[in-house]
């Protein structure tokens, strides 16, 4: 559009430019065509606008013909500007077709380039989706590997516990049987000290079916020694002989061993100096009172008092036939001790009998007894405790039950109770449980004195069965010379359990642990 304006302005540029050219070549006339020669309408060439410029330079006449002769110069100029118009139109329209062209070749470029734009957009998209895929693929493989790395570790960690436990399995297997070589050895090369102690045995055994006690007491005392040595090499007992119920005493020069009656007598009695190695002394109970019954002592204890000794010990009452506690006193901790009494010290004939006595000494120094009532047939057994008086031969004050059969391990049973003091906390402990079996279990609980109250924890034991020892109990807790807590208790020795098997003598240290009692037993 605006190369035809430019156009349309030069061409009127143009016949102005021609109609001044006419007026002055013709001066007053038009001017005069030569003859023959052929008369060109300058104006009808020229358009309307050239037309218009001659009009305004004048008409026919005399004035405005040419002359003869003169220049035909406004036909050279018509032609010039029909030349010029025609260059002009070619280079408007060259110069439109060239910027046609060139915008079409623009636009063609551009959307090729907008084509080839959106080609690599495209294969960018794709790019991106497949890097996206492989993405997912390289997570969800590591994924898998780090599940695997997991089960991995898992399955390791599992096959060393396994290991491990498989080791510790054969090292328990392998001691075991360094323990039996051991044994083996040992007893092959005691043998001469087993046959010296069976041959004590069975003269002992038969001196006391006889009714000759001293005879049976000498019997077993010269064999103890070697009795002693088979036993240890064996089990680990501290004395070779039945020694049910023991209780020990620390006594200036040694320390005094005590237990329910067997081959030396009514009440046993051994000596040792270092707690390893004792040896018998004999019967520390030769007679009885008058109204108890022979051939049922159990459970002794000693109490020192006044400078002298009080044995508190279990008898058979001959009238009721009831287990009850009597007492006898002796100048030395061997005795002889001497019961004068007329009836049983404890004996509570309607609960079924008093068994198991068990003297405690406070820190103020005063004395209690402790003991089991049977509770046969009657309400559960239950462990009591009463002040004893200042000589130790009578009972003051009111009896308190410190604790009765109430868990399912003690199966009914509780008795053979020792009490400790440690510090300002008091341990009650018991046996429980059938005495004739493995099942035989010793137990604590915890007392807020002598009289109790007295709690038990849901499962207060501390000493049961093993492998190598059955029904450990009759536990009697005692301190050595240094202070230091020692357990002293019988137990079967495996396979050999119950009645008439012997249950020997053991010996432990007990330590306070937390608010509970340790023994450090190896059963």
């Amino acid at each position: 559009a605006e190369a035809v304006t430019g156009v349309r302005a030069e061409i009127g540029d143009a016949g102005a430019a021609a109609a001044s050219v006419a007026a002055t070549g013709s001066g007053s006339g038009a001017a005069a065509a030569e003859p023959g020669a052929e008369v060109v309408d300058a104006t009808a060439d020229a358009g309307p606008d050239l037309a218009a410029g001659a009009a305004r330079g004048g008409g026919a006449g005399p004035q405005g013909g040419a002359e003869p002769g003169a220049p035909v110069r406004p036909r050279r100029a018509a032609r010039l500007r029909r030349l010029a118009l025609a260059v002009v139109v070619v280079v408007v329209i060259t110069l439109a077709g060239a910027g046609w062209l060139s915008a079409k070749v623009r636009l063609a470029d551009t959307r090729d380039r907008l084509a080839a734009t959106r080609a690599d957009l495209a294969a960018r998209e794709d790019d991106l989706a497949n890097a996206t895929r492989r993405e997912s693929l390289v997570q969800a493989s590591i994924e898998q590997v780090q599940a695997s790395i997991d089960l991995a570790v898992a399955d390791r960690a599992w096959f060393e516990a396994m290991a491990a436990n498989i080791q510790l399995e054969i090292a328990a297997v392998e001691a075991e049987q360094a323990e039996v070589a051991t044994a083996q050895m040992l007893v092959a090369a005691n043998s001469a000290d087993a046959l010296t102690c069976f041959g004590g045995v069975s003269a002992a055994v038969d001196a006391n079916r006889s009714g000759d006690d001293q005879a049976s007491a000498d019997a077993l005392r010269s064999s103890a020694g070697a009795c002693s040595r088979t036993l240890a090499f064996a089990t680990g007992a501290r004395f070779p002989y039945d020694f049910a119920d023991p209780f020990v005493l620390t006594a200036p020069d040694a320390y005094y061993g005590y237990s329910t009656n067997a081959g030396a007598g009514d009440v046993q009695v051994i000596r040792s100096t270092d707690l390893v190695t004792w040896e018998l002394v004999g019967n520390a109970l030769p007679t009885l009172p008058a109204w108890a019954s022979p051939g049922a002592t159990w459970a002794p204890a000693v109490l020192a008092r006044g400078g002298g000794y009080v044995v508190y010990y279990t008898v058979r009452e001959a009238a009721s036939q009831r287990q009850c506690i009597s007492r006898a006193v002796a100048t030395k901790p061997t005795g002889p001790f001497r019961d004068d009494s007329i009836g049983p010290l404890v004996c509570q004939r309607e609960l079924g009998g008093s068994i198991d006595p068990s003297p405690f000494v406070d820190a103020d120094g005063r004395a209690y007894l402790l003991w089991k009532a049977e509770g046969t047939g009657g309400p559960p057994q239950t462990i009591w405790s009463q002040e004893l008086t200042a000589d130790g031969l009578a009972l003051t004050g009111e009896a308190h039950a410190l604790v009765s059969a109430d868990r399912s391990f003690e199966r009914g049973v509780v008795e053979a109770p020792s009490l400790v003091r440690q510090g300002n906390a008091y341990y009650l402990v018991y046996a429980a449980a059938d005495w004739n079996s493995r099942r035989y279990t010793t137990a604590f609980a915890t007392c807020a004195g002598p009289a109790g109250p007295c709690s038990k924890p849901a499962d207060g034991r501390i000493l049961s069965s093993g492998t190598h020892l059955a029904g450990p109990g009759g536990v009697e807790v005692f301190r050595d010379r240094d202070g230091a807590l020692w357990a002293a208790f019988h137990a079967f020795s495996e396979p050999n359990v119950g009645y008439p098997a012997s249950r020997y003598l053991y010996l432990a240290r007990v330590r306070v642990v937390g608010e509970g009692l340790v023994i450090d037993a190896a059963t």
